[in-house]
C-alpha cells in the first residue's frame, strides 16, 4: 500500500476510501471480493498493515464500511440492508490503533446495535461504538449519501443532518448539485440550534485538521 500511495500522491491524490476491513461471514457476502479475509485475524492484520503504509506514503486512508458488511448478502448502494449479530470489530480496532485518520458508516441497520436507525445515522454506532469504544479521533465518514440504502430512510437533506447529529463529520455525495442542498439544510439547521452549531463546528475542526495532516504535504 506504500508503493501504491506513493502514485497516488505523484498524482495529487491525498485520500483514498481504502482499506475494506469488513469480514465475510455468510456465504455470498456483498462485498467478499473486496475483504482481505474471511478470518478476523487475517483481515486485522492485513487492514493495519495497509493503513500503515498508505500513512507512510502521505496518503490518508480510510478504513470501511463500520461497523461490518461482512454479514450482508445485499449491496447497500443497491438497496437496504439488515445485519443481523455484532459484526467482528478487529479489523477496525487495528485501523484504530494503526492511525487511521478517516473511518467509513456504512448504510446497512444493525438491529442488534440500534433498532432504529442506520449505521450512519446512529449515535450509539458512531459516537458510543466508534469513539468511546474503539477509542477513534479522526473523522467520520458516510458512504455516498444516494446510495439506496440511505434515501430510503428519508431525503438527501434529511439523512445528512441525521448523520452530522449522530457523530459524522464527512458526508460523501455523488450526485450532482447534492452538497448544495445538504449545505442549505446545516446551514438552516445551524442557525436555529446553537447544539447544532457546535456540532458542525466539531466536525468542521476535525476536516481541517487532517487537511493540515495530509493535503498539506508536498
Amino acid at each position: 500500500s506504500r508503493a501504491a500511495a506513493e502514485t497516488l500522491r505523484a498524482s495529487g491524490v491525498s485520500v483514498t476510501l481504502a482499506p475494506v476491513a469488513d469480514v465475510p461471514t455468510v456465504a455470498g457476502a456483498a462485498l467478499a471480493g473486496r475483504a482481505f479475509s474471511n478470518d478476523p485475524a487475517q483481515a486485522a492484520r492485513a487492514v493495519g498493515d495497509a493503513v500503515r503504509g498508505f500513512r507512510e506514503g502521505g496518503i490518508a486512508p480510510t478504513a470501511k464500511h463500520f461497523p461490518g458488511l461482512g454479514g450482508s448478502t445485499i449491496n447497500t448502494d443497491d438497496a437496504p440492508a439488515d445485519v443481523e449479530g455484532r459484526p467482528d470489530l478487529a479489523p477496525f480496532a487495528a485501523a484504530v490503533e494503526a492511525e487511521v485518520p478517516l473511518v467509513m458508516l456504512s448504510h446497512a441497520r444493525y438491529p442488534a446495535l440500534d433498532a432504529e436507525r442506520i449505521a450512519s445515522q446512529s449515535r450509539p454506532i458512531v459516537e458510543g461504538l466508534l469513539r468511546e469504544e474503539l477509542g477513534f479521533r479522526g473523522v467520520a465518514v458516510t458512504d455516498s449519501m444516494e446510495a439506496a440504502a440511505s434515501t430510503a430512510t428519508g431525503t438527501l437533506e434529511v439523512t445528512a443532518e441525521r448523520s452530522v447529529r449522530a457523530g459524522v463529520d464527512l458526508l460523501l455525495t455523488t450526485g450532482r448539485g447534492s452538497y448544495l442542498r445538504i449545505y442549505r439544510r446545516l446551514e438552516r439547521a445551524a442557525r436555529r440550534s446553537p447544539a447544532f452549531a457546535a456540532r458542525v463546528r466539531e466536525a468542521s475542526e476535525r476536516v481541517r485538521a487532517l487537511q493540515s495532516g495530509f493535503a498539506a504535504r508536498p
